[in-house]
């Protein structure tokens, strides 16, 4: 019952983040146990300079393992609003998220996911994305892992103009997952996504995500992006976008 009014909860506040999804952050924080966990972080931001902006961001981590298998969602979106002169823009950007993953050794899993995102301000009205691959585990120590994982990915994006494209990827990402001074948690990861036969049309995708708590359920979290994309949706967008934002995260 508690975790469907998460479900609900989410899909009320977003308006419809950017394609990043730290994966090794969604596993890590919600353990290893079987049953249902998750984590939920929420940040809020008031203030400007020249003009005034309030951003909402909210995500949601929720995943269920069962044996071998485990199912992850990932629910995210911002909604800000700008006040320049007379005129008032909103910006909206969100995705959801689903992934399967079924362990074939210690240090070996499969993976598939699907994702729907879209984002306004970089002129994306959807993209649908589906890959599958293997994950492995190159170094484990007491303190942190590393896994790499070469997968393929379809990509569909559809531009706010109508304009539609469909291509087959890469998705191979390198993630880092450290428990530091037993207490505080620092994730990372970093994507390479060109497209197959086209391989000057790339994306890379750095996230960081470090976590102290202030109580057993609750933590304090900042996460860090640098995301570039070769060839960006629209004439204006630009290739590179970052952000760092602050908040809280509470996990069930």
């Amino acid at each position: 019952m508690r975790e469907s009014i998460f479900f609900f909860f989410i899909f009320c506040v977003i308006s419809i983040s950017a394609q990043i999804v730290n994966v090794e952050a969604m596993r890590s924080l919600t353990g290893k146990d079987s049953g249902t966990h998750g984590i939920i972080d929420g940040r809020f931001y008031f203030g400007g300079v020249q003009n005034l902006l309030l951003r909402l961001s909210t995500s949601t981590n929720i995943r269920k393992t069962v044996g071998d298998e485990s199912y992850y969602g990932i629910f995210s979106g911002n909604f800000s609003t700008r006040i320049g002169g007379e005129s008032l823009l909103f910006e909206q950007n969100g995705f959801v998220h689903g992934r399967y993953n079924r362990k074939i050794s210690q240090r070996l899993t499969v993976e598939g996911f699907f994702q729907w995102q879209s984002n306004k301000p970089m002129l994306i009205a959807q993209r649908y994305n589906f890959g599958f691959g293997p994950r492995y585990m190159a170094i484990k120590t007491k303190t942190g892992s590393l896994f790499v994982s070469p997968l393929i990915m379809y990509e569909l994006d559809v531009e706010s103009s109508g304009k539609f494209e469909s291509v087959v990827r890469m998705s191979t990402y390198i993630s880092l997952d450290m428990l530091l001074y037993e207490k505080y948690r620092w994730n990372s990861i970093a994507y390479y996504q060109p497209v197959l036969g086209r391989w000057d049309d790339v994306r890379v995708v750095i996230n960081s995500r470090f976590s102290t708590p202030i109580s057993p359920e609750l933590n304090l979290v900042v996460s860090a992006n640098v995301n570039y994309d070769a060839y960006p949706g629209g004439s204006d967008s630009p290739n590179f976008t970052y952000g760092v934002n602050s908040g809280l995260g509470w996990r069930f």
